[in-house]
Formats: C-alpha cells, sequence, structure tokens
C-alpha cells in the first residue's frame, strides 16, 4: 500500500512539474493599463447633472474619495435645505453622500483627511451668521465642532487644511468685528483634535506692517504648516510671501526667499506643503526667483525645505505662465494648471508632471483628446498622480455635455 501511495505520489509531481514547466514556456499576456478617462462627478444618482454649481474638490490618497462643495440639489434625496453643502463621492462606487447634514449652515470650504476618513468643512451658520470649522467621522458619522475662539475678538474661522489621521486642523481665524491688532483679519492656527489645544502658526507683524494670513495647508503628519502671509488691498509689488512653519521646534522658513537675497519684485500666493513636509510648492510673479525669468507672469516653484533648493516648474512653452500647484504624496507628480500665451482669453488647462523624468500629460483634455475649452480650477491630485479632480464650466470634457453651470470632474489619468 506504502508503495502504491508512494507512486502515485511521484507520477502526480511529474505530472505537475511538466504542466507547470508548459506554462511557463507560453509568455504571459499582461492585462492592458485602464485607458485614461474623465467623468464627471458632481451628478445625480440618475446620471444627470448636478442643477447647481459644484466646485472645490478634495481627495483622499488613494483617490477612492472625492469630497465638494455643490449648491446643487438633487445629487442625493432629501436635500432641501436650500444652502450649499459638503458632498463626499465614493469613486469606485459611482455614490454620493451629503456630509455635514446635522449642520445648519451653508458650506463654503471642503478639505479630506489622507486616509479617507474624515471630512473638515468651514460652514456659515444660519444662527450667528459665522463660518465655523467641523469635522466628521465618515465612518461614524459623528460630527465635532473646532473651538474656533482661539484669541479673543476671533471668533469666525473657515479655509480648513487637515492632516492624513484627521487628528491635526490649520485654518484661518478671523474677527467678526474687526478690533485692534495688525492682522485682524485673518491669522493661521492649528488645533490637534485629540486635547483642543490651539498653537498659532501665522507669525506676529511688525508694527504698523499690516498684513492677514490666509490659504493653509498641513504635511500628513500635521507637524508642518504651509500658508501666505499679504497685505489686503495692495498696490503691486511684493505684497504675498510664502512660510512654512515646524510646529515642534517653532522654526519658521520663507519658501518664496530668492536664492541670492535680492528684493522680491512680485506676489507668491497658493503655497502646498508636502505631504511628507519637506517640500513647499507655490506660484510666484516675482521674476528674481530663477535666473532669466523674463515671462512675466505667474509661474510654479517647488522649494526643497532641507536643501534650499528651488526649482522653476516651466509649461512647454516657457512663455507660457504655470499657477495653482497641487503636490501628490508620494511628492513626485505634481498638478497645475496653465495657458497658451497667445490664447486672448486664457483659458487654463490642467496637466500633471512627473517631477523625477519631467513627462507631462493634459489632465483636462475634451473627449476627442485635444485641449479643453474653457478654463479649470485649481486641480488637486492622489498620492501618485494617477487621479486628478478639478472644477470646470467647460461643455466639452466628457462625452454628449452641453453647459449649464460649473461642476467637479475627475480624470483617471493611468
Amino acid at each position: 500500500m506504502t508503495s502504491t501511495r508512494r507512486a502515485t505520489s511521484v507520477a502526480l509531481g511529474v505530472a505537475l512539474a511538466v504542466t507547470l514547466g508548459a506554462a511557463a514556456a507560453v509568455p504571459a499576456t499582461a492585462a492592458p493599463a485602464p485607458a485614461p478617462r474623465t467623468e464627471k462627478a458632481s451628478i445625480a444618482p440618475d446620471g444627470t447633472d448636478g442643477n447647481g454649481p459644484s466646485g472645490g474638490p478634495s481627495l483622499s490618497a488613494d483617490g477612492r474619495l472625492l469630497a465638494f462643495v455643490s449648491s446643487a440639489d438633487n445629487l442625493v434625496a432629501g436635500d432641501t435645505d436650500g444652502a450649499a453643502d459638503a458632498f463626499v463621492r465614493d469613486l469606485r462606487t459611482g455614490t454620493t453622500r451629503m456630509a455635514g447634514g446635522s449642520v445648519d449652515g451653508s458650506v463654503d470650504g471642503v478639505a479630506l483627511s489622507g486616509n479617507g476618513r474624515y471630512l473638515a468643512f468651514s460652514a456659515i451658520g444660519t444662527g450667528d451668521g459665522l463660518s465655523h470649522i467641523w469635522v466628521e467621522d465618515l465612518r461614524t458619522g459623528a460630527v465635532q465642532r473646532l473651538k474656533d475662539t482661539v484669541d479673543t475678538g476671533y471668533d469666525t474661522a473657515r479655509q480648513p487644511a487637515i492632516s492624513a489621521d484627521g487628528r491635526y486642523v490649520a485654518f484661518v481665524a478671523q474677527q467678526s468685528a474687526p478690533g485692534e491688532g495688525e492682522d485682524r483679519w485673518g491669522r493661521v492656527y492649528r488645533v490637534d483634535r485629540t486635547g483642543g489645544k490651539a498653537v498659532r502658526i501665522s507669525q506676529v507683524p511688525a508694527a504698523g506692517d499690516r498684513k492677514t494670513a490666509a490659504a493653509p495647508s498641513i504635511s500628513a503628519d500635521g507637524k508642518r504648516v504651509g500658508y501666505r502671509l499679504f497685505v489686503p488691498h495692495p498696490a503691486s509689488g511684493d505684497w504675498s510671501d510664502v512660510y512654512v512653519r515646524d510646529v515642534p521646534s517653532g522654526g519658521l522658513i520663507q519658501a518664496d526667499r530668492a536664492p541670492d537675497g535680492r528684493t522680491s519684485d512680485g506676489q507668491s500666493e497658493f503655497p502646498q506643503v508636502s505631504a511628507d513636509g519637506r517640500y513647499a510648492v507655490f506660484n510666484s510673479l516675482d521674476s528674481r526667483l530663477t535666473p532669466g525669468d523674463t515671462n512675466q507672469g505667474h509661474n510654479v516653484f517647488v522649494r526643497d525645505l532641507k536643501t534650499g533648493e528651488l526649482r522653476r516648474i516651466d509649461a512647454a512653452d516657457p512663455a507660457a505662465f504655470t499657477a495653482y500647484p497641487g503636490l501628490s504624496a508620494d511628492g513626485r507628480h505634481l498638478a497645475f494648471v496653465s495657458a497658451d500665451p497667445g490664447d486672448t482669453n486664457r483659458t487654463t488647462r490642467a496637466y500633471v508632471r512627473d517631477l523625477r523624468t519631467g513627462r507631462t500629460v493634459l489632465a483636462s483634455p475634451d473627449a476627442q483628446g485635444g485641449p479643453n475649452d474653457q478654463s479649470v480650477s485649481a486641480p488637486v491630485t492622489d498620492r501618485d498622480g494617477r487621479t486628478v479632480a478639478f472644477g470646470s464650466s467647460s461643455a466639452d470634457l466628457v462625452p454628449g455635455d452641453t453647459y449649464d453651470t460649473s461642476h467637479v470632474y475627475v480624470r483617471h489619468v493611468r
């Protein structure tokens, strides 16, 4: 009996080896890569267009969840509040839910945590008429209001940015009734949601230096916060600069300082600190940041905060401007907009560049693969540059589209 079992086992082993060898001899056919495609995200459950303007997208790190703001009332059933709301769409299942349903007010900004679990949003309440910051746990539905009374007179908050795990939220605190203080129009703070501790991020302006802080962004671990410090209602010149605060050390880095220390001759705007906190991206009109800058327009820059290296990001035509940068969490892919120099309408188009290889792809092509005919807003991307989201009023981004209002679109680049 034992000999029979051994003989059978050997025979099966030989047969299996022959079978595997034959299979290995046949070249494996790799699955074709999915073709790039664009989808409209601000749609009703039946696929019809949202009946109100949508914009301000934010993506989870894996590119599955998309948050945005919309005034449409047909994106989900039962939306009867007549106000702009926060929505979260699962791009894998094609389903949309309204977030912050228990908050009474009009939403004006959203930020999705990298892990996709938490949504920070600002909403103007109907009760006090002030804007406050809220965070919803999308898994449990629990909604928390952040304490925005961070200092005397500062009783309103907006422009949230949230860390990857949802623990830290940066925002702009303002005075509803501006009083004394050089920065009474806005300061940037970071709040630790686990204990409520607030840390002031933006610096105290010098006496007589009337500047305000805005546009915060935050690293994945919440340790670094980027923002811009600017003069409200400027005349011209260097009225806006970009800074990054390292919270644990208290260190402050000016990201848009010229390498040779020369005085800036133009403003820098729309800053973003990278997920790992090492880089800052922004666009600037300053012609002194890199040698030979003569296009007299905005350019996107990447600053290595560790080495100080400053890199200018040009479009295919160096004469074209670039703006509204959005860096992927892996730090390799950069989304931005650009317009052709000869375009009198200055129609902006979204691009994604691989900063390692230099490969650049159009992220807002029309349905035929050509350039879009209406401008797109600041694009955002997932952690590896595969998915890009933006707002636009273009009527040619998806087949059969017609112009009605602004929508949120998602481009699956690869």
